[in-house]
């Protein structure tokens, strides 16, 4: 049941594309010609391998997606209100400054700049390189692929080669000066260079593996990471003590801003602290509550940033205590809309997370939602309230899924799984009140499919499938009056007790329906469908919105009786003023190879429309 929208008279300036956006709260602006603009994902889609740190509020960041050689580079000086994004021929694994001017970039190249990234210049195409360390602007180190590392004397212009006594990959290098330095490998052997890098030999091997962390805070003490093994030296790396961490640590990366402050990142967004020199590590984040996390970077004793997979970057401003989120919305697709007014919005997509904005879009938070991890796919999700709603889809594991359906009290940012069905794929919800709501899905295999009915806010549902089909959508006007679609339409005014099949044929497949009135609404479907009534459905007229052959057309929302808002495929919207009589195709910057999956509208002029990896607004 859709809430009626109060307009508001802020208009937040928000500029076009990736390479500037500002998120936060803006100024306020004279009305406007409405227009779209991208909101998620910012500043970016791809993994998160890198982080430096400048200041509590400067940060660069260094992405790559998970196939393909290009990379990005993304800077905020304000602490994520606004990014500037830079994108390079090549993946980048690692990103390094030592002032303000001078920075690295590495993966599958090196990469340098002198003035504070504006320009970036390509060294070579040295690669894989998995981490940098940066003395001053002359002396630098890396390491990666091939049980190799490199150095540089003049700033990164020319990089030399040096193969290490080992037989995997080199995980992380550190240096205390101009001379001795530190690298270890993925197969747990401790590396030291007392030459500024020239040669290496084996100082120790240590039980655990996947080493991706060194740090020395003298000629003694140190401290090397990888997944649950952390190891502390104070001989100068003779011996190494185990310390003991909670357990489901599995960590990638790991930082100590002094011998007794100390965060490590890792595996499903867990985080673990120690304050008292590595003797106890507190876990700040347990695994599953998020994405994973590669990099974690101090920029002071407070202030701390972290980055992860699909564009995850937070900060934190009490010692890696608690965590904010310094980028917009989550990136996996965007399957389905859902809001209750013109600020409080969710977005359901990929990961087995749901992206939620309390400001009208000008920043999507992201959360997990219990019950799925990152094969899971969040189809659908409605709210009845601020607080109270529910997300729904699919969690895919090896030789099957399960459709899995979860409840939230605090407008998303916490869920409890409510439902698990076998096979199984929800595809759509929709709330009456705190208390009454409807999910509908089809099995994956066997064909058929369901219509649920919840009257105590979710304890216990009811089945009342209408018919043996699968079902992608549902929508109420009110507690009594509402459709589902599959292949057919079914309405009910009784509240979903009884049903009454109003249109379907062998050739139909929808898979959305809205309404505006009890009379005006549109369905849409697979293969140009796209269906419109006067009278409440007893009666529904073929419409031809111009779409590319072929295409579904997979979100709509009626506005008004004449005018809805429709998407779909390749890059996909028009809208209608005239009943449909004729559709106005809108051209997004940059989508015409999105498929999109949703149109969400709060009136004629401002809605959102989701799919492929994104979010965009129209305002």
């Amino acid at each position: 049941m859709k809430a009626t929208f109060r307009r508001i008279a802020i208009a937040v300036i928000l500029a076009a594309g990736l390479t500037h956006f500002q998120f936060l709260p803006g100024v306020e602006a004279a009305a406007a010609r409405p227009r779209w603009t991208k909101q998620a994902p910012i500043p970016t889609s791809y993994n998160v391998q890198g982080v430096a740190t400048l200041s509590p509020t400067e940060c660069w960041i260094a992405a790559s997606p998970l196939l393909g050689d290009v990379g990005q580079l993304a800077h905020t000086t304000d602490a994520g209100r606004t990014w500037n994004v830079v994108t390079l021929d090549r993946q980048v694994n690692a990103v390094a400054f030592v002032d303000s001017l001078h920075g690295w970039a590495a993966g599958n190249a090196f990469f340098h700049t002198t003035d504070a990234g504006q320009t970036w210049i390509r060294d070579n195409t040295f690669g894989s390189v998995y981490d940098l360390f940066f003395l001053d602007p002359l002396h630098g180190w890396a390491s990666g692929n091939g049980a190799v590392n490199y150095y540089t004397v003049d700033g990164g212009l020319h990089w030399t080669a040096v193969s290490a006594p080992g037989d995997s990959t080199m995980g992380s290098i550190f240096f205390t000066d101009l001379l001795n330095g530190w690298s270890v490998d993925l197969n747990g052997q401790i590396f030291r260079s007392s030459d500024g890098g020239q040669s290496w030999q084996l100082k120790a091997t240590v039980a655990g593996f996947n080493l991706q962390m060194i740090q020395f805070f003298d000629a003694l003490e140190g401290w090397t990471i990888g997944g649950d093994a952390f190891y502390h030296t104070v001989d100068g790396g003779n011996t190494w003590t185990e310390s003991t961490v909670p357990a489901q640590t599995w960590s990638y990366s790991a930082r100590f801003f002094d011998r007794l402050h100390g965060v490590a990142v890792g595996e499903a967004g867990n985080i673990v602290r120690t304050i008292d020199g590595g003797t106890t590590w507190q876990m700040i984040q347990p695994q599953g509550s998020g994405q994973r996390l590669w990099d974690v970077e101090y920029s002071g004793p407070d202030a701390v940033f972290l980055g992860g997979g699909r564009g995850m970057i937070k900060r934190s401003l009490d010692g890696g205590v608690r965590w904010t989120s310094i980028q917009s919305g989550a990136a996996g697709v965007t399957h389905h809309f859902d809001s209750v007014d013109a600020r409080h919005a969710w977005a359901g997509q990929d990961a087995g997370e749901i992206a939620y904005t309390v400001n009208g879009g000008r920043q999507w938070l992201r959360a997990t939602v219990q019950g799925f991890d990152v094969f899971g796919k969040i189809m659908a999700v409605a709210f009845a309230d601020t607080s109270n709603g529910w997300a729904a889809g699919s969690n895919a594991f090896f030789g099957g899924s399960r459709g899995v359906l979860s409840h939230s009290m605090d407008g998303g940012k916490t869920w409890g799984e409510q439902l698990e069905i076998s096979d199984f794929t929800f595809n759509g919800l929709e709330t009456i009140d705190a208390l009454t709501a409807f999910a509908v899905g089809g099995y994956d295999f066997v064909g058929g499919g369901l219509v649920l009915r919840t009257v105590d806010g979710g304890l216990s549902w009811q089945d009342v499938t209408p018919a043996s089909a699968g079902f992608r959508n549902v929508f109420f006007l009110d507690a009594n009056t509402g459709w589902v679609v599959g292949p057919s339409i079914y309405k009910t005014t009784n509240g979903g007790t009884s049903w009454t099949q109003q249109f379907g044929n062998s050739s139909t497949e929808f898979t959305a329906i809205s309404f505006s009135d009890s009379q005006n609404g549109w369905a849409v479907g697979f293969n140009n469908l796209l269906l419109h009534t006067t009278d409440g459905g007893q009666m529904w007229t073929s419409q031809d919105a111009g779409a590319p052959p072929v295409t579904a057309i997979n979100g709509v929302t009626a506005i008004g009786p004449t005018t809805a808002w429709i998407a779909g495929w390749n890059g996909f919207v028009a809208q209608t003023s005239n009943s449909g009589l004729t559709w106005q195709k809108e051209r997004i910057a940059g989508t015409r190879e999105v498929d999109f999956e949703d149109a969400h509208f709060l009136d004629a002029n401002t809605g959102w429309i989701g799919g492929g990896i994104g979010i965009w607004q129209r305002r």
